[in-house]
């Protein structure tokens, strides 16, 4: 059981880390090509038409919010600054300058003298809603604006999505990260599978949990230090233990059969990389928490203990008295003995004279 555990947690722990790789590479190309710009100024067109958008985009207030974006794309057949996105309100004054709005007559000509199609009509319809004056249509604009932006921000995040499947599986043809690969040489090597196991339990312990890409605003300098640290520290330490990369095919096997397997295991990868890095992290914390509670021990055995009751002889007391053999008072016998009277000698029988 500990076995396949420990497998499974270096899949997870692989297929999180070509997920963050994933999303910083997006990250970089979000911020190299001015994704979440071009985006913008799309869905502007599809408000106000090209004509109109060309006018808006060239706007010197709209440069100016453009000013501090170093990526530049390329608009109309120039390469043009363009910011992450506006507010409803900048929209609005933008619009209605360009369209030299200033009172409720220049309104009503202004919007009577547009091309007959769908933005006039759509002009028209909001002009409707108000009651003639200038503040009313312009927050007819704004909100007409957000409801817009709405909508194409989730476009942009789907567009995103696919960008991410992409990525995944460039990036899994790049490093040859094919997970039929992986988990065969996680399953027969089981001290390569602890090895990756004690691995993601140390990541998991001491990285942050990771967040999404940050698409709108990219930092391109954090992107690229991002990068290096997870292809030089982290899938590179993992590379050649696990068969990652392209030093490792032996030319004289490939076939039709190994191209199946391989097509089959990078398209794997890549649609594991659209889940994203927070749903890989967060299965990798239940799976190392679950390997570290391990199986649970088994009950203690129950034994029967019979005490018998011994009663024990009554211990002889000794009195042991202080001092030395010189200081202790002489037995009684001995004091009989010394005190009793010294015999008399007797005296010889006096001599008779004859």
């Amino acid at each position: 059981m500990l076995a396949i555990l420990a497998t499974v947690i270096g899949i997870v722990f692989v297929m999180l880390l070509f997920s963050l790789l994933a999303s910083t590479v997006m990250e970089l190309l979000a911020g190299f090509l001015s994704l979440r710009g071009q985006h913008l100024v799309r869905a502007i067109k599809g408000m106000v038409g090209s004509d109109v958008c060309e006018s808006f985009i060239q706007h010197p207030f709209f440069q100016q919010l453009a000013a501090g974006s170093k990526e530049r794309t390329k608009i109309g057949g120039k390469k043009r600054a363009l910011p992450s996105y506006i507010t409803a309100g900048t929209f609005s004054s933008v619009l209605l300058d360009i369209m030299a709005i200033d009172n409720k007559d220049d309104l009503k000509a202004r919007i009577d003298a547009l091309e007959d199609g769908t933005s006039k009509k759509l002009a028209q319809f909001l002009y409707k809603q108000t009651n003639g004056e200038v503040v009313d249509f312009k927050k007819k604009l704004e909100d007409w604006y957000g409801e817009v932006m709405d909508r194409a921000s989730g476009a942009y995040k789907r567009t995103s999505q696919r960008w991410l499947i992409g990525i995944g599986l460039v990036l899994a043809v790049v490093f040859n990260a094919d997970v039929i690969m992986i988990y065969h040489n996680l399953s027969v090597n089981a001290t390569l599978s602890n090895m990756v196991a004690d691995a993601a339990t140390n990541f998991v312990n001491t990285q942050p949990a990771p967040t999404a890409p940050n698409l709108d605003n990219p930092n391109i300098t954090e992107a690229r230090q991002k990068i290096g640290v997870l292809v030089n520290d982290n899938i590179g330490a993992l590379a050649s233990p696990l068969g990652l990369g392209w030093d490792t095919v032996n030319p004289s096997d490939i076939n039709g059969k190994w191209f199946l397997y391989k097509i089959i295991g990078w398209l794997t990868t890549a649609l594991g990389v659209s889940l994203g890095a927070t749903f890989w992290f967060e299965a990798l914390k239940k799976l190392v928490s679950l390997r570290a509670a391990g199986p649970a021990p088994p009950p203690p055995a129950v034994t029967t203990t019979t005490l018998t009751q011994t009663t024990a002889a009554p211990a002889q007391t000794t009195t042991i008295s202080s001092g030395g053999a010189l200081t202790q008072p002489e037995p009684a016998e001995f004091e009989s003995i010394k005190r009793a009277p010294a015999k008399t000698p007797k005296k010889p029988p006096a001599r008779s004279k004859k």
